[in-house]
């Protein structure tokens, strides 16, 4: 078998942002009330604002992808993040999301971070995903490229497609 290497350069620099404070942690949810807390914040900033069912929080590819759930020390949701398991050497990341109280400050980042490492772990080449245009600059400073225009989300949020190869 092939030995792999990390090519963790073009991962997204944490080093003069965001530090895991003491007592939080980042999990992959397994327990009931561990994706009760990730379903929750994903409703709460990425349908909730537009009126939308909680139904709409979960799709088709819930299984066939790996959740990252990042918790502060009372156990309280701070962000999650999705990697789409699209095939072996292509993902997708879906369902990011960062608590409104904890915007800004790198957690974001912290996420897409540990999400290119699961991909480069199991030997993915590229990356990518839809962004809401707010998202743009964002995804930008994490490196990934604008491939297209993408889809119009409940009529009003317009999408680009973006990627990162590795």
């Amino acid at each position: 078998m092939k030995r792999q290497t990390l090519n963790l350069s073009r991962l997204a620099d944490q080093s003069n942002t965001f530090k895991l404070p003491k007592g939080w942690k980042i999990i992959q949810p397994k327990s009931s009330e561990e994706w009760e807390l990730y379903y929750g914040l994903r409703y709460e900033i990425l349908r909730k604002p537009w009126n939308q069912d909680k139904k709409t929080t979960k799709d088709e590819w819930e299984n066939k992808s790996v959740h990252f759930l990042l918790l502060n020390e009372a156990n309280e949701a701070v962000a999650t993040g999705r990697l789409q398991l699209n095939t072996p050497t292509l993902g997708q990341i879906r369902s990011m999301a960062v608590h409104h109280d904890h915007q800004g400050k790198g957690i974001g980042s912290f996420m897409i971070n540990t999400l290119e490492k699961e991909a480069l772990q199991r030997g993915m080449k590229t990356l990518e995903l839809d962004a809401r245009e707010p998202a743009l600059p964002f995804y930008l400073k994490n490196n990934y490229s604008v491939v297209a225009d993408s889809y119009l989300l409940f009529g009003i949020i317009k999408h680009f497609k973006m990627k990162k190869d590795f």
